[in-house]
């Protein structure tokens, strides 16, 4: 072996950790001694340098003891569903995620915060912050929190990496929270790629890195690194059966999966009309705009093909920073954006123009047969129901879509898709462009028991037919 070798990796590992000790988006860690600096590994520098972005997941949940593909993803109904022989019982979650960005968005898989009634993070410095959920998807068992962050306090975050270019093979690094051992890390290898999982319940996953780094419950939506640090994967699964055969959903695919979680013109009630892609670079990512529509505030201005540099004079290199920054945005903000089109830095304006909120409970009538009713505190209480907010139904149409799965009055209504709803307007917002026949999963609260199932769209004609069948007027 050449006896430069080892000088020479101190002297990277070195460079790495000056680079890391001077990143504005991470905490301070404890100075090394002069013995540890001798024993620095690449893996040491990667854990230093994410572990101020990994974060614990502790949620207050219900669990009926039904099926478990039932609740989460069969296609029986919820009669079926809540006949459980088990009473509900409430049960501590425990989980692992990690901060995208520095106002508090984080990424996590979908079965830790699964019928989570309160949602608790705990940071690296052991700060603990409620969570809300701002949306989840149980076929990519990917979702999205974000906590408040302390007045004045930017959070410490970590880009998403790159998993097109994995190698089998190569070094990674898990880290999060197994068994309740806080920030805890493992190493292992790449064991393959492009690995698929299918569950006896129907669901399949994917395009999965499969690794060898022992991942144990809790690990649960932590990240999965390369020796560089890079965010390369969120650790998902574990095969029970087996031992170091772990999953990992690739950096690539959650990328790809975040527009659809933080789309900002559903959540925020705006039209901008632009979708945007992140592709790599040799010179790190960035974003390309992949679709203009017709008729919104950007058409005309912003064209296929651009780069999107800043808005507002801030940097965008990331899907998670450009949706992050615009859920910052209501309608009749003026956005100076920078793009480069044709070799060129371009500047143009684009103002958000507001979307008038759809009618909820008509659309929920219409589309659902469904009647309901915004729950509030006082209601939550004359009725004993066990929350506080979402929405209470107290009609169903007995030919309707909703009853054909067994939704009953006094039924809390609480997700729509991979979105929680708490009033009208976030059910209206879901409803309104869900085309006739679509078929769309519900999350339904009876008592103290959760349950989700598949509930088919109707049209307009349809809902008429059932009300003058029932003897509606």
């Amino acid at each position: 072996m050449d006896g430069r070798c080892p000088k020479k990796f101190f002297v990277c590992v070195a460079a790495a950790l000056c680079v890391l000790f001077a990143s504005p988006s991470r905490a301070d860690e404890p100075p090394l001694t002069d013995a540890q600096k001798s024993r620095v590994s690449a893996v040491v520098v990667a854990y230093r340098k994410a572990r101020p972005a990994v974060v614990s997941i502790s949620a207050q949940k219900l669990v009926s003891g039904g099926l478990f593909g039932g609740e989460l993803f069969g296609d029986q109904p919820l009669d079926d569903i809540f006949l459980s022989p088990l009473r509900p019982r409430a049960v501590q979650s425990l989980g692992s995620g990690v901060l995208i960005h520095s106002q508090g968005y984080i990424v996590t898989n979908a079965h830790v915060i699964r019928r989570a009634q309160t949602i608790t993070v705990t940071l690296h410095d052991a700060s603990q912050l409620e969570a809300k959920l701002i949306s989840a998807d149980p076929a990519c068992d990917l979702a999205v929190l974000k906590v408040q962050p302390p007045e004045g306090q930017r959070l410490p975050f970590l880009p998403l990496g790159r998993s097109d270019d994995l190698m089998v093979g190569e070094t990674v690094i898990a880290i999060g929270n197994p068994l309740g051992y806080a920030n805890s890390v493992t190493t292992g290898v790449v064991s393959a790629t492009d690995r698929t999982l299918d569950f006896a319940s129907g669901v399949t996953f994917e395009n999965l890195v499969q690794t060898d780094a022992p991942i144990n419950p809790g690990n649960s939506g932590g990240p999965l690194l390369n020796v560089n640090g890079e965010w390369i994967g969120v650790n998902t699964a574990i095969r029970a059966d087996a031992r170091n055969i772990g999953f990992a959903i690739p950096a690539d695919m959650v990328a790809g999966q975040l527009s659809r979680l933080l789309d900002f013109e559903r959540i925020n009630r705006v039209t901008f009309g632009v979708a945007v892609t992140s592709q790599h670079g040799d010179a790190g990512d960035h974003l390309v705009v992949s679709a203009v529509r017709d008729s919104t505030p950007a058409a005309g201005k912003l064209a296929v093909g651009d780069v999107l540099r800043t808005v507002n004079k801030t940097a965008v290199p990331q899907i998670g920073d450009f949706l992050c920054f615009m859920l910052a945005q209501k309608g009749g903000a003026t956005l100076t954006l920078t793009v480069l089109r044709d070799g060129k830095d371009v500047e143009v304006e684009v103002e958000l123009a507001d979307r008038a909120k759809p009618e909820g409970r008509a659309l929920a009538q219409t589309n659902l047969g469904l009647t309901v009713r915004e729950i509030d505190v006082e209601l939550a209480r004359d009725l004993r129901l066990p929350v506080e907010s979402g929405l209470l139904v107290t009609e169903v149409d007995k030919d309707g879509p909703a009853a054909a799965i067994g939704v009953r009055p006094r039924d809390v209504l609480f997700q729509v898709a991979q979105f929680y709803v708490k009033n009208l307007d976030d059910l209206g917002t879901l409803l309104e462009e869900l085309p006739a026949g679509a078929a769309v999963r519900i999350g339904i609260l009876r008592g103290e028991t959760a349950a989700w199932a598949p509930v088919k769209i109707r049209s307009a004609a349809n809902s008429a037919n059932s009300r003058e069948s029932s003897g509606g007027e």
